[in-house]
């Protein structure tokens, strides 16, 4: 068959994979395969790199096997091929020749992509965040999940392998706060100019975390706006994270919305009881103290929630069975858990409310309602912060029960923790607030 031919097949059988398969696993994974020809039974398509092949042999062979049999029926088999991209390596080689030294961003020397536990909750992050650090993905990305799911390590992960395997690459990675920060301080020293110029000029690959902290900064996410405009003409790496997806963060300008929403929008969901296990396996290879299958088996199965719970559940275990000088076994797993249980049967959220309510004379209603009274404020940010520490709800739970976005909670519970910390009025009123609940 002419290889004209073949190409005209090939297109029909990658539109009708669009239609059979979600549209973000068409473009990550069928898009970017080449049609290299024909042998025999046998249609030859090339893949980026080895990740990439096994991803799609494992994943989606059938589907293309399916697909060409049907436009195609003398089609035997599809086999996968590894082939280098010659346009990538020139433009590698013209960057290198360029002297360049950035500082290296701050970043955990544990968060890269060796230390991150695949499972269910974030295959598909895992995935899309190898493509993007492989040159085959130029979407930008939004990672949103829950407090503690991991969203943080991918970025950093994203970060470590490019400054690592590719020097010559400008990585910026900081936090929206850092954004901020920055900003500010420039239109203090009347260096805004400067700024422009790093964010929009000096840099590869942006990433930015927790996106939700700019709610409500106009001028900042203006800025932000028109930087992103500038790198994504230039085809540059753009990587967010938050706590939610763009559309549900509240005072977001809808211009920075639809920017962020132009790219992927990749969720990481919390850890299924089978993923608990094998993250906290890999965390007991760095234990001083070897901990049995069996032993792990049971915190994965009693302690959900994020994944900082687990980690700190494992080191409580291991502590006390060296400085306790006792067995670790089963006994000592239990008392371990007991601190990390999900609730106090004798505390639930309606006694929590209660008791808030009945202290600052409010009513139920008053304290769910929308006000941002003072006097109505404060008691809803006290019943938030006291749910999230006696009953372990997850942002999205806690949005639900009081009628918030996840980044209105997220606020309310940094505010108490910081007026908590300056051990003012508002700290003994909370200390007296959790003696009344702890009471019975």
């Amino acid at each position: 068959m002419y290889v004209k031919g073949l190409k005209k097949i090939w297109e029909q059988v990658k539109l009708h994979l669009s239609e059979v398969l979600p549209s973000n696993l068409f473009q990550i994974w069928i898009n970017p395969l080449q049609l290299l020809g024909k042998e025999g039974g046998q249609i030859l398509l090339g893949c980026p790199n080895q990740f990439f092949l096994q991803w799609v042999k494992t994943h989606f062979l059938h589907h293309l096997e399916e697909a060409w049999r049907q436009y195609l029926p003398e089609c035997k088999e599809v086999v996968l091929k590894i082939i280098k991209n010659e346009k990538t390596e020139n433009k590698t080689i013209i960057i290198q020749s360029l002297p360049l030294v950035l500082p290296r961003p701050r970043l955990c020397k544990e968060f890269t992509f060796d230390e991150f536990v695949v499972g269910k909750c974030n295959q598909y992050a895992y995935a899309t965040a190898c493509n993007l650090v492989n040159g085959h993905l130029n979407h930008p990305i939004f990672f949103y999940s829950d407090i503690g799911l991991g969203k943080t390590h991918i970025a950093q992960a994203i970060a470590h392998y490019i400054l690592n395997e590719k020097k010559e690459t400008r990585v910026f990675y900081l936090t929206a706060e850092d954004f901020t920060n920055q900003m500010v301080k420039a239109l203090k020293e009347h260096s805004i100019n400067e700024f422009k110029e790093k964010y929009r000029q000096e840099c590869d690959v942006f990433i930015l975390e927790n996106i939700h902290f700019l709610a409500g900064k106009e001028k900042i996410q203006s800025e932000l706006a028109y930087t992103l405009d500038v790198l994504w003409e230039m085809r540059k790496k753009i990587v967010f994270t938050g706590i939610t997806y763009p559309q549900k963060i509240p005072a977001l300008k809808k211009e920075l919305k639809s920017r962020m929403e132009s790219g992927l929008i990749v969720p990481i969901d919390p850890p299924d009881q089978e993923t608990r296990f094998k993250i906290l396996k890999k965390k007991a290879q760095k234990q001083p103290l070897s901990v049995p299958e069996d032993i792990l088996a049971f915190l994965a199965q009693r302690i959900e929630g994020d994944i900082r719970r687990l980690e700190s559940a494992l080191s409580n275990l291991t502590a006390r069975a060296l400085l306790q000088k006792r067995p670790l076994n089963l006994d000592l797993a239990k008392e371990v858990v007991s601190i990390f249980a999900e609730t106090k049967p004798k505390i639930n959220i309606k006694k929590i409310q209660s008791l808030v309510c009945q202290y600052y004379h409010l009513n139920l209603e008053e304290l769910l309602s929308s006000s941002r009274k003072k006097q109505v404020a404060l008691p809803r940010k006290i019943a938030i912060y006291l749910a999230k520490q006696y009953l372990n709800l997850s942002l999205s739970e806690l949005g639900k029960i009081f009628h918030r976005h996840h980044a209105t909670i997220l606020n309310a519970l940094h505010t108490i923790e910081k007026e908590i910390k300056k051990q003012g009025q508002l700290a003994h009123e909370i200390e007296y607030l959790c003696q009344k609940l702890e009471e019975d």
